[in-house]
């Protein structure tokens, strides 16, 4: 704890932190981080004098899984001045409340943060329920919201989040005994409750949005599952690629494609189209979703209506925005296939599903809407002022992304040595990781990265599963962009002792595995139109070959030479094709175990660690070398006018 707080202060944050995870586990009431809690308690400042904190959730927390330390404390007294300011704009109410921070080491709290202080009780709630903005976002007129929760709410028009809406709300205080209410409801926004315990708070919470979900429940039955057309599969596996390269001509995106019934479903309403320009469920998604999606009835002229699209965002951004910020990304982020499914795009996995989520509880609220009133969002204008909040534009200033961000890329033998590795630099770069290997622990990947790789058990020697791999990240993740050709197949013998079997064995991983994933990948480039990397780990046994490596060195032969022909063919889509000759890789290599690396060093009448210091520089080479060298290489600002080298990586040859 980072305060001095007395113990039964410290119950009453406790309890806080109970009720708020509560309301975050439930996905009706609020997704990814949104809404806010709130608790008022006395504490002890660094200078031991007691002070009035209200502990309200911090940027960057989600509620549920909320701690103590995820509540930021402020001095109640200098937020309650606030009261006599007329007018405070977004940017000055972020540095006024940084200076009633009780700790500045903390993170910035809610943009709600007046709002909860104002009410005048210890807990305050706040969330976007589904079926609260089932009944707002529609013309009903308050009257008739009110009769829907038996005259215990107090209800507010829309008013962007911050400071003004504080205000508006201090005014309904000065007007309204807040006893005689259970709650507020935000236009178009959500829902406030408040309570002097944090269970009187979340119960009255809990109990009107189960009236408004009685309610919804009476005329709406749900959004009716359909099924997807049976080809789809097959259609996705062709189109993503395509969608994928229309969209990233800003900015490289990751894409997720749900095919979910309820989305079918959806997709296939008569009023799917028209619902289409009404609006996210909340204000807030706007940031994320925009306000329009892409409804797609014909697929065949998926490029015209996208461009429509953008050109319709563009002309609005013009009129709404001007010059007063940069123009976000015009493309959707949301598209949605009749029959087909939703497809939801972004810089990463992780905020394409985000997308996901959101776009699925907008259409459930905007189809639920319908059945009560006429859909009533908040007018474009306001829409746009919304995208384009200041506080997230002064968040984008600051935000970096990582260098090679939206990049898919493949690594073959990953699961140890060079592979691993450099599977590992890929994440550390921004680049949505696959790893392929044909041991078993690769799919130990799908557990430890989540969101920002994926572990794929395929042999690359057969056709089939270098298929299955391929189209598996096209529709896990929409295309490629990078593959390191790495996995490869060794075992030494001298020319004469060669068996056919073994010679085989060298072919079929090092030529034809290789082949096989150059040319279903190279296919997916090309459908994208936006480039691509290839880089091959060859060895330095293509220009120094060594007594005892006729199979190894024959068949790496021929993949040096298959890149050379991705480099001559896949120059003029913009797709570069590069070698790495790397020597002596020992560390966590499979290809040097079972004793190949002692017999190597008997071989040259030397001791292993003299074998793996054999070079110029007498150092021993690390996977980390190689995975550097590649990353490297995908990098335009770099080696984006380099195709066709060959970097040696072997600390000198002798």
């Amino acid at each position: 704890m980072r305060f001095n707080i007395p113990q039964d202060q410290i119950e009453l944050l406790k309890e806080r932190v109970l009720t708020s995870r509560k309301i975050g586990s439930d996905e009706n009431l609020v997704l990814h981080g949104g809404g806010n809690t709130s608790v008022k308690i006395s504490i002890f400042d660094h200078t031991g004098k007691e002070v009035y904190a209200l502990f309200v959730k911090g940027s960057g927390s989600d509620l549920s899984s909320i701690n103590e330390d995820g509540f930021t404390a402020l001095r109640m007294s200098e937020l309650l001045e606030a009261k006599k300011i007329k007018d405070m704009s977004d940017i000055d109410m972020v540095s006024y409340l940084r200076k009633c921070m009780l700790d500045p080491d903390q993170a910035s709290p809610s943009v709600e943060t007046f709002l909860h202080a104002f009410i005048p009780f210890r807990y305050v709630d706040h969330s976007h329920a589904d079926f609260i903005l089932s009944i707002t976002n529609t013309d009903l007129d308050d009257r008739k919201i009110s009769d829907i929760f038996n005259g215990r709410v107090l209800i507010l028009p829309y008013t962007p989040p911050g400071f003004d809406l504080a205000k508006a709300f201090g005014k309904l205080i000065e007007e309204y005994n807040l006893e005689d209410y259970d709650g507020a409801i935000l236009r178009n926004h959500g829902l406030i409750t408040w309570g002097n315990t944090a269970e009187e708070s979340y119960r009255k919470h809990i109990g009107l949005t189960s009236i408004a979900e009685k309610y919804v429940r009476q005329k709406w039955n749900g959004i009716p599952e359909g099924k997807e057309l049976s080809n789809s599969k097959e259609i996705m596996i062709s189109l993503l690629p395509k969608i994928r390269g229309i969209l990233s001509k800003n900015k490289k995106k990751i894409l997720n494609w749900d095919k979910s019934p309820e989305i079918i479903g959806y997709s296939m309403l008569d009023m799917a189209k028209e619902m289409s320009t009404l609006g996210p469920a909340t204000p807030d998604m706007l940031i994320r979703t925009k306000m329009d999606y892409l409804f797609v009835e014909d697929i065949n002229d998926l490029e015209g209506q996208i461009n429509e699209y953008v050109s319709r965002y563009e002309e609005e951004f013009k009129s709404y925005i001007g010059s007063s910020y940069p123009m976000h990304d015009p493309y959707p982020s949301v598209i949605l296939i009749s029959g087909i499914g939703l497809i939801t795009a972004a810089s990463s996995k992780k905020e394409a599903l985000i997308i996901r989520d959101l776009a699925l509880h907008t259409f459930r609220v905007t189809h639920s809407a319908s059945f009560i009133a006429k859909n009533k969002f908040i007018g474009r204008k306001d829409a746009f002022l919304m995208e384009y909040w200041s506080l997230e534009e002064a968040k984008l200033k600051k935000k970096k992304e990582l260098p090679l961000q939206g990049y898919i890329g493949l690594v073959t033998g990953a699961a140890s040595g060079i592979g691993k590795a450099t599977f590992l630099r890929f994440l550390e770069e921004g680049i949505t990781a696959i790893g392929g290997d044909i041991n078993e622990k690769i799919l130990e990947f799908n557990e430890k990265f989540k969101y920002t790789g994926l572990g794929i058990k395929m042999n690359i020697s057969d056709e089939s599963s270098v298929k299955e791999a391929v189209e598996s990240i096209i529709l896990n993740y929409g295309g490629i962009d990078v593959v390191f050709n790495n996995a490869g197949y060794l075992h030494p013998s001298n020319l004469e002792e060669v068996e056919l079997s073994d010679m085989l064995k060298h072919i079929n991983v090092n030529a034809i595995g290789t082949f096989l994933v150059t040319r279903e990948t190279f296919k997916v480039m090309k459908k994208q139109k936006m480039g691509g990397n290839y880089i091959f780990n060859i060895t330095k046994n293509l220009t120094n070959p060594g007594a005892g490596m006729a199979s190894y060195g024959s068949t790496k032969a021929f993949a040096a030479q298959l890149s050379r022909y991705v480099t001559i063919e896949g120059g003029k889509y913009g797709i570069r094709s590069n070698i790495v000759n790397p020597d002596k890789i020992f560390r966590d290599s499979a290809i040097w175990e079972n004793g190949v690396l002692e017999n190597r060093a008997r071989s040259k009448g030397i001791s292993v660690e003299e074998y793996k210091k054999g070079n110029l520089l007498h150092i021993e080479v690390l996977p980390e070398h190689v995975a550097n060298v590649v990353v490297e290489l995908i990098k335009d600002n770099i080696f984006g006018a380099t195709t066709g080298a060959m970097i040696p990586i072997d600390g000198g040859i002798q």
